[in-house]
C-alpha cells in the first residue's frame, strides 16, 4: 500500500490527473491501485498486456502520467513503442519501477536502447532512491542525476523537491559537446562569400542571419554542428518536400539553421521553434512626377483662384472699354480709340501674363487701372511660379493602393524566390489576385527579377518591383541618390507568414533551443543581428534640396497650348485669305453701275 501511496503522491505533486499504468500486479493490488487514484482525482488507466498495448501519441492537449514496472515481463515492447513514438518527452512523466537498487550500470543496460533525450521526464525508482535519467543524444551514455528521495518520501517532501528542482533546461544545459546535424541554405553559391558577407547581404539574408544566433546557441549548450548546405528551403511535390524541410522530414537532419516560413504545408513535416524577425514585402517604386499624372501648369491654383484671376481680368477689360467710351468726346479720344473691347481683353491677358501694352495713354484714369492690373498680376505671377517649382520638386501620391498600381501604366515585377506566386494566389484580397492576372501574369518569366536587378529598374523606369523589404532597402542605400530616396514608396500587397528555425517533428532539443533562442530575444542579442543583417528604410535627408531637372513631359502642356495655337493660327490664316479672296471674286465679277 505505501507503493500505491507513493505512485499517487509522486505525480499528484506534479499537478498530473491522467495516468496510463503498465504493470502486472495481481487482481488485488491492480483494484487497490484504482480505488485509491479514485479517491485521488486521478484518471487511471491500467495495461496489463504490455506486448499488445494500444499506439501511444506525442501530442496532446494535457500532461499524463506514465507508470511503467521494469519487473514485468515484455516491457521493453512498451519502452521501444514509447521511444519509437517519442513519447518519452516533456508531455509524459515516466516513472520507472524497479525492485533492485538504481545501480549506474543496470540502468544503463536497461535504458540504454531508448531515445531519453533533454526534453524527457523519465526517472528510475528503485526502494532507496529516484533517479533522473537522460541523454544528451541517441547512443550516447545516460545521464543519471540522483533526486536524493526515496519511495517513502512523504507528499510533502515530494512538493519541497518539484519547488527547488530547477527546470529540465536549466539542468540539461550542458550537452556534453555532441555533433547534432544542421542543415542551411545557400541559394546562390556562385555568389556566397562566407556567412558573414555584409557586402551582398541580399544574397541569402536569411540563412546568414540566422547563422550567428544557431553558433552562439551551439556555445551556450555546448555542442557542435555537423553542418550541410542545400539550394533550396523546401517545396512540397505531392507531400514530399524538397530542400531543407525535405532532410527534416526524412529526419536526416536535427534542425535547419535558416529562418524559413512558417506555412501550414511545413508545419505538418516539421517543427518551429522559434521566431526570428518579422519579414515584411512590399512593392517598392518611385512615385511618378506631378507632370506625369496632372497638368502642372493647372495645378498651383485652385478653381476659386483661377476663377477670381479671370474676374479681375475681365474687370479690367471692361473699365478700360467704359473709359474709353466715357471719354471719346474729349480731346484724349484720340488715344482711347486703341482700347477697343477686343484690344482690352488682349491688355488684360498679357497683363496676367507679365506683358505690358504698347502705348501708354496719357488719361490718368486709365494709366491707373492699368497700373493695378499689373501690380495684381505681378502678385499672381509670383505665387504662381513659386508654386510651380514646389510641384516640380515634389513627387506625387498618385499611387497609393494596390488597385492605384492595376489602374496605373506602370510596370510591375516580383522578386524571385521560392514562393513567388503562391502568395499572391492564396492573398484574400481580390485586388491583389487581380493585379497578378493584369499585371504579371502575361510577363511570364519576364516578371520576376533579382533583387539587384529589379532595383535598378526601379531606380531608372516607370517600375514597381514586389521585394523583401531589408534586402531591397541594402540595394537602395548601395545605388540611388539622397533625392532618388525622397520619392520612393510602398504598397504592401499581402503580410507573408511568421518567420521562424525549423527542426525535425517532435524533437528532443526543441524545448531546449526554444528557451535559449527565447533568451537571446529578451537580452537583445536577436536585435542586434537584425541592424547587422536587416536594412532598414533608408532615410530622406535631401527633401528640399539641390535641383531638378525639367524634362519633355513636365512642358508638354505649354508646348500642347504652343502647337494648338499655332494650329489655329494657320486655319485662321487660311479662312482670312478665303474670305478675302471670295471678296475680291465678289467684287470683279459685279458689273458697274451707270
Amino acid at each position: 500500500m505505501e507503493l500505491i501511496s507513493f505512485i499517487l503522491s509522486y505525480f499528484i505533486t506534479k499537478d498530473l490527473s491522467m495516468m496510463t499504468a503498465f504493470i502486472c500486479w495481481p487482481s488485488e493490488q491492480a483494484l487497490e491501485l484504482q480505488r485509491s487514484a479514485r479517491v485521488a482525482g486521478v484518471r487511471l488507466t491500467v495495461v496489463s498486456e504490455l506486448r499488445h498495448s494500444a499506439p501511444m501519441t506525442t501530442s496532446g492537449y494535457f500532461r499524463e502520467a506514465m507508470l511503467l514496472d521494469l519487473n514485468c515481463p515484455d516491457t521493453h515492447f512498451v519502452l521501444e513503442k514509447a521511444s519509437r513514438s517519442r513519447v518519452l518527452n516533456k508531455r509524459h512523466s515516466w516513472l520507472l519501477l524497479h525492485n533492485s537498487s538504481a545501480e549506474p550500470a543496470l540502468v544503463e543496460e536497461t535504458l540504454y536502447a531508448y531515445e531519453i533525450l533533454p526534453d524527457a521526464d523519465v526517472v528510475w525508482s528503485s526502494p532507496n532512491s529516484l533517479v533522473d535519467v537522460y541523454k544528451t543524444k541517441p547512443n550516447q551514455p545516460l545521464l543519471q542525476v540522483q533526486l536524493g528521495l526515496s519511495r517513502n518520501s512523504s507528499h510533502q517532501e515530494l512538493l519541497s523537491l518539484w519547488g527547488a528542482l530547477p527546470t529540465a533546461v536549466t539542468r540539461r544545459r550542458d550537452l556534453r559537446n555532441v555533433s547534432l546535424k544542421g542543415i542551411s541554405v545557400v541559394t546562390e553559391p556562385d555568389n556566397f562569400k562566407g556567412w558573414a558577407d555584409l557586402r551582398n547581404r541580399q544574397i541569402d539574408t536569411f540563412p546568414k542571419f540566422t547563422y550567428p544566433l544557431m553558433m552562439l546557441l551551439a556555445q551556450d549548450l555546448h555542442f557542435r554542428f555537423d553542418l550541410r548546405q542545400v539550394d533550396f528551403y523546401g517545396v512540397s511535390h505531392n507531400g514530399s518536400f524538397d530542400g531543407l524541410v525535405g532532410h527534416l522530414q526524412r529526419r536526416e537532419a536535427e534542425v535547419g539553421l535558416a529562418s524559413l516560413f512558417m506555412r501550414h504545408d511545413r508545419m505538418q513535416v516539421a517543427d518551429f521553434f522559434s521566431e526570428t524577425c518579422v519579414l515584411a514585402c512590399a512593392f517598392i517604386f518611385r512615385q511618378p512626377s506631378r507632370s506625369a499624372v496632372s497638368n502642372v501648369f493647372l495645378a498651383p491654383f485652385s478653381a476659386g483662384v483661377w476663377g477670381a484671376s479671370a474676374c479681375v481680368a475681365a474687370s479690367a477689360a471692361l473699365l478700360l472699354v467704359a473709359l474709353r467710351r466715357l471719354r471719346q468726346h474729349t480731346r484724349a479720344s484720340t488715344d482711347l480709340q486703341l482700347f477697343t473691347l477686343l484690344e482690352a481683353v488682349t491688355f488684360a491677358l498679357g497683363s496676367m501674363c507679365q506683358q505690358g501694352f504698347h502705348r501708354t495713354p496719357p488719361v490718368t484714369s486709365v494709366r491707373l487701372v492699368m497700373f493695378s492690373t499689373l501690380l495684381t498680376s505681378l502678385f499672381v505671377f509670383t505665387a504662381y511660379s513659386a508654386k510651380i517649382v514646389a510641384i516640380l520638386q515634389t513627387p506625387s501620391t498618385a499611387l497609393q493602393t494596390i488597385d492605384d498600381l492595376v489602374r496605373s501604366p506602370m510596370t510591375i515585377g516580383v522578386q524571385d524566390t521560392t514562393y513567388r506566386t503562391v502568395y499572391f494566389l492564396e492573398s484574400p484580397e481580390k485586388s491583389t489576385q487581380q493585379l497578378y492576372r493584369h499585371k504579371i501574369l502575361p510577363q511570364g518569366e519576364r516578371a520576376y527579377h533579382s533583387v539587384v536587378d529589379g532595383i535598378a529598374r526601379v531606380r531608372t523606369g516607370f517600375f514597381a518591383f514586389q521585394v523583401e523589404k531589408s534586402s531591397g532597402y541594402d540595394i537602395i542605400k548601395q545605388t540611388f541618390t539622397e533625392r532618388e530616396k525622397c520619392s520612393l514608396s510602398e504598397i504592401e500587397a499581402f503580410k507573408p507568414p511568421l518567420v521562424a528555425v525549423p527542426m525535425k517533428k517532435h524533437s528532443g532539443y526543441r524545448e531546449l533551443f526554444a528557451s535559449r533562442l527565447r533568451w537571446q530575444r529578451e537580452v537583445g542579442l536577436m536585435d542586434r543581428a537584425r541592424h547587422v543583417w536587416l536594412v532598414s528604410r533608408p532615410r530622406c535627408e535631401a527633401a528640399g534640396t539641390g535641383f531638378v531637372s525639367i524634362g519633355l513631359i513636365d512642358v508638354l502642356p505649354a508646348l500642347q497650348v504652343l502647337a494648338l495655337g499655332a494650329i489655329m493660327s494657320v486655319v485662321l490664316l487660311a479662312g482670312e485669305r478665303g474670305a478675302h479672296m471670295l471678296q475680291r471674286h465678289t467684287a470683279h465679277s459685279t458689273p458697274a453701275a451707270y
